[in-house]
């Protein structure tokens, strides 16, 4: 039996300027950072308050955070292509790293290295104690644009500007194999949280979902929106995922059989006006979605098992 979900709406955040473009977990339960083209970082308190706090300035539009949860640094990209170094604690920033050219569009972390995708169509793999360049990949004359790392830490899938997936091995950072199906730039990926599967989407707005043990065969090819899929993030228990796109909406999908769910959008759930552009799940139920509309939004959902419970 297809499930049910129950969307309600339960906060609009406003305050940046312009964009937003960046979204990541604080050290904090129930919080989360901001990061947009008005160069603010922002920590937002998403039950408790609608007030959020300034984490920094770096003027020039931020495209990625990342928590070094352990370390209480937070790490920002930008259209530059830098790489800033905040200290948490001490409210500073510790570093001004020329990382990219033509920016910087992902962060993820793996064991003690931090790896980065950026508008050079190169791939930065650095010490997080230092932050110290320890390899570079010159993977595309196209842009790196979103990383993806399987859950059992084995290796990373990079999408490029160039319409190709990169899979890499993450011990020694050498290609696996390399995946050609989307006909336009791949903007967004994400492992199941079993690893079994690799879904991704892009400015093809098609969603593709890839068998992890079987070569990366493709399973499914899904017209999964309208206009380009900016993000796909699975909630915490890995039973959901959701899409975000330039089409102004917001897709939840059973993670199980890839079946559509719900879509969030403005005449349904009061949703943003304008294109979203990332997507962050707080836990099993709450996901946070900000967009060129300057607005964060807050939607709770829930399962539910009577049809007279939906919205």
């Amino acid at each position: 039996m297809k499930a049910k979900i129950k969307v309600e709406k339960i906060a609009q955040l406003n305050g940046h300027l312009d964009c937003i473009y960046a979204l990541e977990n604080s050290c904090q339960a129930d919080s989360f950072y901001s990061g947009a083209g008005d160069g603010f970082i922002v920590e937002w308190g998403s039950k408790n308050s609608t007030e959020g706090k300034l984490i920094s300035k770096v003027f020039r539009p931020v495209y990625c955070l990342k928590l070094l949860n352990e370390k209480n640094i937070l790490l920002a990209g930008t259209a530059a292509g830098n790489l800033h170094v905040i200290d948490l604690q001490k409210n500073i920033e510790l570093k001004n790293i020329e990382l990219h050219t033509f920016g910087l569009f992902d962060l993820k972390t793996h064991k003690n290295f931090l790896v980065s995708a950026g508008g050079d169509g190169t791939i930065s793999i650095l010490d997080q104690t230092n932050f110290s360049l320890v390899h570079k990949i010159i993977a595309s004359d196209k842009s790196a644009r979103i990383i993806a790392m399987k859950p059992d830490g084995a290796e990373f899938a990079v999408g490029f500007s160039d319409h190709k997936i990169r899979i890499y091995n993450a011990e020694n950072f050498e290609l696996k194999t390399t995946i050609s199906q989307h006909s336009n730039s791949v903007f967004a990926l994400a492992y199941s949280p079993d690893g079994n599967y690799l879904v991704s989407g892009g400015r093809d707005a098609m969603m593709n979902i890839y068998d992890t043990k079987n070569n990366f065969e493709l399973l499914k090819n899904i017209a999964a929106h309208n206009l380009h899929i900016h993000c796909i993030y699975f909630n915490t228990n890995g039973k959901l995922f959701a899409t975000s796109s330039m089409d102004k909406t917001i897709k939840i999908w059973d993670a199980e059989n890839f079946e559509l769910l719900k879509v969030i959008d403005k005449s349904r759930h009061e949703g943003h006006v304008s294109s979203v552009n990332k997507l962050l799940w707080l836990d099993d139920e709450n996901i946070i979605s900000c967009s060129d509309d300057k607005t964060i939004m807050c939607f709770r959902t829930q399962i539910v098992n009577k049809l007279s419970e939906l919205d």
